[in-house]
């Protein structure tokens, strides 16, 4: 509806114009917006490897 309001094809009221905008959040997400964790979690995934990457478990040895 706000295309269309733009290109003047559709007259709205102001009350409709606000609605809209209100709706358009949960139709169209925020263009580059990835989310926080998301990319927390992406750096802690690269900082973890190489130097940094955890040792592996002490072998167990059992007697049988």
């Amino acid at each position: 509806m706000l295309q269309q309001v733009a290109l003047g094809k559709v007259e709205a009221t102001p009350l409709q114009v606000r609605a809209a905008i209100a709706a358009v959040q949960y139709t169209h997400p925020k263009a580059g917006n990835s989310g926080k964790k998301a990319g927390r979690k992406k750096e802690a995934d690269g900082a973890s490897a190489g130097r940094f990457a955890p040792a592996p478990p002490p072998l167990r040895l059992v007697k049988k």
